[in-house]
């Protein structure tokens, strides 16, 4: 079983983390992957993913205020460091330093959101685009942003022990909860004061969120013209499930190239389907590769 490696990049005074899953045997197989996850995630979200797609380079960010990016002394300056503006700036970032070209960028949840800000509006970074189970429609289309702060910013948790931190990932990912997954608990703890706490603190969280809201989302669907599929969860909040319902219809209306995809699963499509999302994956970069460049900046 190969083993991600540790890497670390600086823009702007801002010390990036990322992991990287090198292909097996000699050769790679074009497009690379970037794989961005949600809120209160880190890189190591991506370890189930990985194990099935062995033939490309893959590399997962920690991004802004997640894992071990942008930790103290080297963190970004609230609130301008956290703009949504300042995340595609870092892929794009990470993109060119190591050399991916043109990868297929897949996100999670709000790291969907970046992906598709990305997809969206730097139409030549990326190849193909995997949206997975990210807001299909503006955040603003579903909540006030007063709303939004009470419903996205609950009081985060302080832990006594390790042992703490892996019971809460334990409740949250329910049956989709294994050991395999210790590596990325330990990934989204720090040490504060006696305790652990997560590595997303409530000031960041705030900002991160209020880039999610502000989002024009359903403008970004359009600009789009890469290969590109929306893997949704079946299993989620009643008010959820109407906007992302709604928000396909919309989606089915002003980007009817893009693909969508429905999977029997809560939210963390990745961890209770990894195959299935590798295999979409996979899918996604095998139209990407058969596009000639010239032909996809021109959609």
């Amino acid at each position: 079983m190969r083993q991600p490696t540790d890497g670390w990049l600086e823009r702007d005074g801002v010390r990036l983390h990322y992991v990287e899953w090198r292909p097996e045997g000699a050769a790679s197989v074009e497009p690379p992957i970037l794989l961005l996850h949600g809120l209160s995630s880190n890189a190591r979200y991506w370890d189930r993913v990985a194990l099935h797609i062995t033939n490309r380079r893959l590399i997962a960010l920690d991004q802004r205020g997640h894992g071990l990016t942008g930790r103290p002394p080297q963190a970004p300056t609230l609130p301008e460091g956290f703009a949504v503006g300042e995340l595609v700036k870092d892929a794009v970032f990470v993109i060119t330093e190591l050399g991916l070209g043109r990868p297929v960028v897949a996100g999670h949840s709000w790291g969907a959101s970046v992906a598709l800000e990305l997809a969206g509006t730097q139409p030549g970074a990326v190849s193909g685009l995997v949206f997975i189970d990210g807001p299909v429609r503006s955040a603003s289309s579903l909540f006030t942003w007063e709303e939004a702060q009470r419903i996205m910013q609950p009081p985060l948790p302080r832990f006594a022990t390790f042992e703490e931190a892996t019971a809460e990932s334990r409740k949250d990912f329910d049956s989709a909860y294994a050991d395999d997954l210790e590596a990325f608990v330990r990934a989204r703890i720090m040490p504060s004061g006696g305790a652990l706490i997560l590595t997303l603190t409530a000031p960041v969280r705030l900002e991160l969120l209020r880039g999610l809201f502000e989002s024009q989302t359903d403008l970004l669907w359009p600009s789009v013209g890469v290969p590109a599929t929306a893997l949704l969860a079946l299993r989620s909040f009643a008010r959820i499930s109407r906007s992302t319902d709604e928000g396909v219809v919309r989606l089915r209306e002003v980007a009817p190239r893009v693909e969508v995809k429905w999977f029997d699963t809560p939210h963390d499509i990745p961890l209770y389907a990894p195959a299935e999302v590798a295999a979409e994956i996979e899918r996604i970069a095998g139209l990407a590769a058969a596009i000639d460049p010239s032909e996809a900046a021109a959609r």
